[in-house]
């Protein structure tokens, strides 16, 4: 006896069931602002009865799009990352998108990584690492759906949303001012290319600047992500910090190895610092003072106005400044 062969809901079952288009079901589905709110409503809650899932291949085989947003990253390792991506693959779900996941490690992105995105169907792209000028100039002239995330660019034609890294590191050194700090530091991060560098200049000089009117110097240091061996690394910045009283990191990550290779340092108790804040979403993590702003208001925002941009073919250059706050899990 044959087995019954389960019938795959379509956009047109939906459409027949309400007695309206399938362009409409299509559009309601996907959030789009020329459909009302009750009609889209309707269209979700049938959806939902009638156990429907988008077909992104058919999709793309008919458009040439696959209803996918392309989201560049630079580290699968850094937990700022993975808190991001978590918040922005639920909420293009939600809205009926696809996401794709693509690493560039260091520097700027370069015309070939849009293409990469382009050529893979990807009809908006969430990137966390600035474009070179090329690139920017490509992508105007292409009109593609592009936002930076969470880093102010360096050209205005690139729409960002952003936190105030110069107010990340004036937090942190008031912090480290008013505990009477003598010989504070800050671990840079140096990766391949130039990413690294144009991304910290904000956390840096706040710091550095803050820590100057209190009459207090600054080491710096610097964390090579390049390096093959960690441990080797982590053991040089341990003889690095030891004759420091506060340290002030890049990131979360580099602040959580620190803290871990100089556990054996009473002086630093509770006088590490990063950025991002990731202890507040990862409860299983090393807690780990911090300063950020909220990845979830933040990667949501993001999405928000890159599925616009998409939908509404919106070239409106937007430049959104979030604001930042300690993260202080011990004292």
């Amino acid at each position: 006896m044959k087995e019954s062969v389960k019938k795959v809901t379509t956009l047109k079952d939906i459409a027949q069931r309400l007695g309206v288009s399938e362009n409409t079901v299509s559009r309601a589905l996907r959030n789009c602002a020329d459909i009302g709110a009750e009609t889209k409503e309707r269209v979700r809650r049938a959806a939902r009865e009638m156990n429907y899932h988008p077909n992104y291949i058919a999709a793309y085989m008919a458009t040439g799009k696959s209803n996918t947003i392309a989201v560049i990253i630079s580290s699968l390792l850094n937990p700022f990352f993975a808190v991001c991506l978590e918040y922005i693959f639920n909420f293009l779900t939600e809205k009926g998108y696809n996401s794709q996941v693509i690493v560039k490690r260091g520097g700027k992105l370069q015309i070939n990584d849009i293409l990469r995105c382009v050529q893979s169907g990807a009809c908006g792209i969430l990137t966390f690492l600035d474009l070179e000028k090329a690139t920017v100039d490509y992508c105007e002239e292409n009109r593609i759906p592009i936002l930076l995330c969470a880093n102010q660019s360096q050209d205005d034609r690139v729409s960002t949303v952003y936190y105030d890294e110069y107010r990340c590191g004036k937090l942190v050194a008031q912090k480290a001012l008013s505990v009477g700090v003598r010989r504070p530091c800050y671990i840079n991060m140096l990766g391949d290319g130039d990413e690294a560098s144009s991304v910290n200049v904000g956390r840096r000089r706040g710091f550095v600047h803050t820590l100057e009117t209190g009459g207090v110097a600054c080491d710096e240091y610097v964390y090579d992500y390049a390096s093959s061996d960690i441990q080797k690394e982590a053991e040089r910045l341990h003889a690095l910090v030891k004759n420091n009283d506060f340290v002030f990191c890049f990131n979360d990550e580099i602040a959580a190895l620190i803290k871990k290779v100089c556990s054996d340092l009473p002086a630093l108790h509770g006088r590490i610092y990063g950025v991002d804040g990731i202890t507040r979403y990862l409860n299983y993590s090393f807690p780990i003072n911090s300063v950020g702003s909220d990845l979830k208001m933040l990667s949501q925002r993001c999405c928000q106005l890159i599925i616009r941009r998409i939908e509404q073919n919106d070239q409106k250059i937007i430049r959104e400044l979030f604001p930042v706050e300690l993260v202080c899990v011990e004292e």
